[in-house]
């Protein structure tokens, strides 16, 4: 696989395809490359040399396809056609294309030099539940057909917005795995990330009040004291927690931000969020938050515990 083009409208399979391109590699024998910057020969000596580590090495070059823009004519086209034509079979040159149309002349060279194009298109309005269906199945859940029609009526067609709301709803559903047309009219929604990240703000900055505020600001919009709504924010909650561990436990380990960031699969909207929150918490504090939230699951599913004055006592605690 010389030369692979992604491209497409879905940037949210477009991330998915590179991440997968690029988790053989070791960091070091992967460059990328701005292609409305670089020049042909920049991008021709980094595909020439051998890896660090590995014979092998990919060569990640974005936006290739809008050289020339606005009428302007591109002079380096000829020699980007020979950079095609002479990968060596040691160097993977992936071209990744956001918004790039699938009639464009980069398109047609690649398919020139035998190499592959992943198409990534936005899911037309009839295919959304299909799609959202089998998305489902990535968070380890399955979606009855009524709720994955009832999802895509509520979203619309933003692949983004439609996977963060099916982690959601997967971690609402937990061991059953089944996610149903009641869970999303109660869901969908329901908690939105900036919220939890606000709520995990004013957590780590012990600022009791405001997360005390926020909280009963989430459960006032459920219906204050609803059990499986609290069993919900807990679990959204504890996700929060286990991503910032993660984070910390790979800054200690010495992983650079962005294998962090790949590893974990972390949305880039959100990710200097979790950057900055995972800096003012320590391991510890992390450990210790998340064995609350799972003493507090097992409570209230055991009946020992009332929702609203469980979370009230938690998020106390944890401000502490």
């Amino acid at each position: 696989m010389p030369v692979l083009l992604v491209h497409g409208d879905n940037a949210l399979e477009i991330d998915e395809a590179v991440a997968s391109v690029r988790r053989p590699f070791q960091p070091a024998d992967v460059l990328t490359f701005d292609g409305t910057e670089a020049s042909p020969p920049s991008l021709t000596e980094a595909c020439l040399t051998t890896g660090l580590f590995d014979p092998e090495r990919l060569v990640i070059v974005h936006r290739l396809h809008e050289r020339g823009k606005g009428g302007r004519k591109d002079a380096d086209t000829e020699a980007i056609e020979a950079l095609l034509g002479d990968i060596p079979p040691t160097t993977t040159l992936l071209l990744v294309c956001k918004g790039m149309a699938a009639d464009h002349q980069l398109a047609a060279s690649v398919r020139r030099v035998k190499g592959e194009i992943r198409a990534c298109a936005m899911p037309r309005k009839q295919d959304l539940a299909r799609w959202v269906s089998g998305r489902a199945g990535r968070h380890g859940a399955r979606i009855d057909p009524a709720a994955a029609e009832l999802l895509a009526d509520l979203v619309g067609a933003n692949p983004l917005l439609l996977d963060s709301e099916l982690e959601k709803l997967a971690t609402y559903a937990g061991e059953e795995a089944r996610i149903s047309p009641d869970m999303v009219e109660t869901l969908v929604g329901a908690v939105p990330q900036d919220s939890i990240f606000a709520l995990v703000d004013a957590i780590a900055a012990g600022d009791r009040g405001k997360a005390l505020r926020l909280l009963h600001a989430q459960l006032d919009r459920s219906g204050s004291g609803h059990v499986d709504f609290a069993l919900y924010l807990i679990r959204m909650l504890a996700r929060q927690v286990r991503i910032l561990l993660r984070i910390r436990l790979g800054r200690e380990a010495g992983r650079s931000t962005s294998q962090i960031t790949s590893e974990l699969k972390l949305n880039r909207y959100y990710a200097d969020r979790y950057f900055r929150q995972a800096n003012r918490l320590s391991s510890e504090r992390l450990c210790d938050a998340f064995e609350q939230l799972a003493g507090l699951e097992h409570a209230l599913k055991s009946g020992r515990s009332e929702p609203g004055a469980g979370l009230d006592l938690l998020v106390a605690e944890l401000c502490a």
